[in-house]
């Protein structure tokens, strides 16, 4: 936003004192948003009269309450980042050793060291960790999918398109009637044996594309003990390092 200045204004909200960040610009209309950081911040019209801010975030403090309520709801339910924090890989847990340095993420001596150059600032360490499992679930599970596509007679001689790997907020993955899989990043979270049954449901898929007996044949065959898997994989939820 070229141009832009920026004041504060302090606005009350639920009886706690919120610090709007005002920004002003060549711009027609307000906006109002959170920012990543938790900043309430409010964009106006350059000449925009001052008298009429607080009347803006009054009209919408509605608005702004449920979105404080909702980062608060998620930073309840996702897990930490602390130093000395437990992180999981591949079905282990893993200390967060935190350090300062530029920015890099290895497992080293049972331990998931992060080194970054404000190791203080959260964002900064949940950005360098949601890099790397990023990293390794486009390593890992590419490669996984076409093992174990290939010990599926139905499978024999065709060529699967490569699977999409992103954040998924309430699937481990998809199949499209293109063919096409979609997995949820978070995989790399779970152990070995959840990940192949995801992998696996999602290539039965490819076969028949519904839940109905024929489709549980095929997965009972290529996974025999899928109940106990997927028993196991209710207790576990699509998780994301990052909140946006």
């Amino acid at each position: 936003m070229t141009g832009a200045t920026s004041t504060s204004l302090a606005f009350e909200l639920d009886g706690r004192r919120l610090d709007c960040r005002v920004l002003r610009a060549r711009r027609r209309t307000y906006a109002l948003r959170v920012t990543a950081d938790g900043v309430l911040e409010l964009r106006v019209p350059q000449r925009l009269p001052a008298r009429l801010l607080p009347d803006i975030l009054q009209r919408h403090r509605r608005w702004i309450a449920g979105q404080f309520e909702r980062r608060a709801r998620h930073a309840a339910a996702a897990p930490g980042f602390a130093h000395g924090s437990m992180q999981r890989y591949l079905g282990d847990a893993y200390p967060l050793c935190v350090t300062n340095g530029r920015v890099q993420v290895r497992l080293q001596d049972a331990h998931l060291a992060v080194s970054v150059p404000a190791p203080e600032h959260a964002p900064t360490v949940t950005r360098a960790l949601d890099r790397w499992y990023r990293q390794q679930a486009l390593a890992l599970l590419p490669a996984r999918l076409t093992e174990l596509a290939a010990t599926l007679p139905w499978l024999a001689g065709r060529l699967l398109p490569p699977p999409r790997v992103v954040r998924l907020r309430a699937r481990w993955g998809s199949c499209a009637a293109d063919g096409r899989i979609t997995l949820n990043l978070g995989l790399v979270l779970l152990a070995p044996p959840l990940i192949d049954y995801v992998l696996l449901h999602e290539l039965c898929h490819l076969r028949e594309m519904n839940h109905g007996a024929r489709f549980y044949a095929l997965l009972a065959a290529a996974v025999p003990d899928f109940r106990e898997r997927q028993a196991a994989l209710r207790h576990e939820r699509p998780w994301r390092p990052l909140a946006a």
